[in-house]
């Protein structure tokens, strides 16, 4: 059984006038002496993040494992903070973004090639056992090797679905924003589905929303929403409006 937190919320939404928040899901599973993080978010989460690990009494080289569901900016950047971690990546994912002219996509590129001459790196492909009980799924569509992770813990599966749905709209619906290929993100989200429905109870984690389980066929929301931007728009900086994202 592996016990899983949630880091950091992912929000469900993007600022077209600045070209995406990035706000996605980093989530921590532990058992015995694994702890294993499930994508690691940008520069703008690592003060957060890192609190999140103190108050769990860890430091980021008690961090094992790290899965990164693809190879975008807003998932992968803050693997260099994990010294000690095994960096598990999609092998065709990687490949992709190795190869993707700069300016063309949302990869970055000089951490992506840091990664990939890295010995902390393993490369995993479609339905790999990367622990015992954690398997890799590719999911592809918002990126050509996207990769979702189960996690068997035993009467329910955790799923981590990460940008192949980025949140409960694009579950419901079956349409996605923001991906390279639509059918094949469909196709996945028709995947995520079949698994998520394979255990009753269990509970699937978006890269971009709240985790959620399925009661009556429809996914419900667990916790509450977390979110706000704090916005100086008077004189001074000791006077600031709070916007609440829910």
């Amino acid at each position: 059984m592996f016990d899983y937190n949630i880091f950091v919320q992912g929000f469900p939404g993007k600022s077209p006038t600045h070209g995406g928040l990035g706000w996605s899901t980093i989530a921590l599973l532990s058992q015995n002496d694994q702890n294993i993080i499930v994508d690691v978010g940008s520069f703008g989460v690592r003060k957060p993040l890192l609190r999140r690990l103190h108050d769990k009494g860890l430091s980021p080289n008690d961090i094992t494992m790290v899965l990164l569901t693809h190879t975008h900016w807003d998932h992968c950047v803050n693997w260099t903070l994990f010294p000690n971690a095994t960096i598990v990546v999609s092998r065709v994912d990687m490949n992709w973004a190795l190869n993707e002219p700069i300016g063309e996509s949302d990869v970055p590129e000089l951490y992506v090639k840091e990664l990939n001459r890295s010995p902390q790196i393993r490369l995993v492909d479609h339905l790999e056992e990367v622990v015992p009980g954690i398997v890799a799924h590719q999911t592809k569509g918002h990126t050509p090797g996207h990769m979702a992770y189960s996690v068997d813990n035993g009467e329910h599966d955790l799923l981590f679905s990460g940008d192949a749905a980025k949140n409960r709209s694009e579950l419901l619906s079956g349409n996605v924003d923001m991906t390279l290929n639509l059918s094949e993100s469909q196709n996945s989200i028709d995947y995520l589905w079949s698994l998520w429905n394979r255990k009753t109870g269990s509970i699937l984690v978006p890269g971009h929303d709240i985790p959620m389980k399925l009661i009556n066929e429809k996914p419900f929301y667990l916790h509450k929403r977390e979110a706000d931007l704090q916005c100086w728009f008077s004189d001074t900086v000791d006077d600031y409006t709070t916007i609440t994202l829910e």
